[in-house]
């Protein structure tokens, strides 16, 4: 009899084990971390906070979770860190600001554009509106201020200047001062810098302190593309699931925010709270890259490569005496569109 009931007793464990383990998958993609273990993948961002919204997003909905991943973000000190390292292979996913991208290619690193996030610019050369600078050509001699010399601008500001005959501090000072708006405010009226180049945050925080300015950016530089998901070529040929997975996880993050963007605040509140220590500021500069972010063309999906901005945006870069690209290069060597189908696989 004792027998009889252990027995019972074991299958009845059995069951209820088995019962408690059952889950359900929202997204209706993948597997949830109750039914396999979670792979451990990093995904290098460019900047932290509201700039890359999507990654954290992504990450604090489950959407990489239900794609069966455990994505680790790691925020770096600009895009050249990143684009550094996708291209030595010691990462294998990242997202930055294209214009980091120049310097890897004309050295013919193997680094693949999967996904392109923004379609327009997102940085900015500016002077203050009471300025007398009216062009580029008028910061000789005089410093521009950027956030940081790794950061995403600083290739961008190089061929502005190279297509005036310019050279980055040659004839014109690059100066690292951040992204602080105070700071910014107070090297212009002392006149440390007479120009400023940031991103569209970086703006966002300047125009809120009734900052007002004049860009100097030509037209032609305004609608190039901003910021895509790379991946090393390695990892692609290798591993094309990850390179989907990763993908349609960050489109998930931007449908999610473009329908929610409440909810999107209040989980980039607590994600990183020192952007919005002032919650008006915060919320608008979060507004300001969904909105960036958001498809201009809705019908081909999230992520869409324009190729011809792409060449665009290499002829731009190869003008000037001397120029950020030295060598002919075939930007379509460099794009990957055959993840988008997958990517965009998922319930709108």
């Amino acid at each position: 009899m004792k027998s009889t009931v252990s027995i019972l007793l074991f299958f009845s464990i059995i069951l209820i084990t088995a019962c408690g383990s059952t889950s359900t998958n929202d997204g209706g993609n993948s597997p949830t971390s109750s039914d396999t273990e979670l792979e451990k993948v990093k995904l290098l961002l460019a900047a932290k906070g509201n700039p890359m919204f999507y990654a954290y997003i992504a990450k604090e909905k489950g959407f990489f979770q239900e794609e069966g991943l455990d994505v680790e973000l790691v925020p770096e000190k600009g895009g050249a860190n990143v684009v550094q390292q996708i291209g030595a292979g010691t990462a294998d996913f990242g997202v930055v600001a294209v214009a980091s991208l120049i310097p890897a290619w004309d050295q013919g690193i193997d680094i693949k554009v999967v996904y392109q996030i923004n379609s327009t610019n997102l940085f900015d050369l500016i002077v203050p509106k009471y300025s007398d600078i009216k062009n580029i050509n008028q910061l000789k001699g005089q410093a521009i201020g950027v956030t940081e010399l790794s950061g995403a601008e600083v290739p961008m500001v190089q061929s502005l200047l190279a297509r005036e005959g310019l050279h980055a501090n040659e004839d014109v000072t690059l100066l690292p001062i951040g992204n602080d708006a105070t700071t910014i405010l107070v090297a212009f009226e002392k006149g440390k810098i007479a120009a400023y180049c940031g991103g569209a945050h970086d703006l966002v925080s300047l125009y809120t302190k009734g900052f007002q300015s004049k860009s100097l950016t030509p037209r032609a530089f305004k609608s190039l593309p901003s910021t895509a998901i790379i991946a090393n070529g390695k990892i692609i040929n290798e591993r094309p699931d990850l390179v989907e997975k990763i993908s349609r996880g960050i489109a998930r993050g931007i449908d999610f925010s473009i329908k929610n963007r409440n909810s999107a605040f209040e989980i980039m509140k607590i994600a990183v709270p020192e952007e919005f220590a002032d919650e008006r500021v915060g919320q608008l500069g979060l507004n300001t890259f969904i909105d960036l972010s958001t498809p201009i063309e809705t019908e081909k999906g999230y992520g869409h490569i324009y190729p011809d901005s792409w060449k665009k945006l290499i002829e731009l870069f190869s003008e000037g005496e001397q120029p950020l690209l030295t060598k002919e290069i075939d930007v379509t060597k460099y794009l990957n569109t055959s993840f988008l189908e997958k990517a965009n696989a998922f319930e709108k």
